[in-house]
């Protein structure tokens, strides 16, 4: 049986290498994302940036979700923002992506919150059928970020 619950510090290095397998995977750099060192600070304490979650069952964590507190306008809501949704790839198809997510709605909801909002790369054909299942909708959105030197000279 898979359990979700809070990170906690022990989990900072299974939840980093999943992060790092996730990056890898959507063909990003790898190394640019967090360490264990770097993930309790992010996801514990009174100055935590977000939430995290992670999916256990007896042979260790399978997977992890990362939350983000946002208010959207479309929606005149609060709700979350799901930077990471990562399952081992050898445990997907049993429910535990689901329930992660379920988990975070659960969250946004005892948060005053009203909605989960995410996205999706365009070729993560998996993932995007996974989610209208759910019943979320795709939204025509091209997602931008700025970081690094061009962030800097901002």
């Amino acid at each position: 049986m898979t359990a979700i619950r809070p990170f906690t510090a022990p989990d900072a290095e299974a939840v980093a290498a999943m992060i790092f397998a996730l990056n890898e995977g959507e063909g990003y750099d790898p190394r640019l994302g967090p360490d264990a060192a770097a993930l309790p600070a992010a996801y514990l304490g009174s100055n935590a940036t977000g939430h995290c979650l992670v999916a256990e069952d007896t042979s260790g964590l399978i997977g992890c979700i990362t939350l983000h507190t946002t208010y959207e306008t479309t929606y005149a809501s609060r709700g979350f923002y799901v930077a990471d949704l990562f399952v081992l790839p050898a445990m997907r198809r049993r429910g535990t992506g689901r329930a992660l997510l379920a988990a975070g709605a659960r969250l946004a909801r005892a948060e005053g919150g009203g909605h989960l909002w995410w996205t999706a790369l365009p070729g993560n054909h998996a993932g995007q059928a996974f989610y209208r299942r759910l019943g979320a909708e795709a939204e025509a959105v091209i997602a931008f970020a700025l970081s690094d030197a061009a962030f800097d000279r901002l």
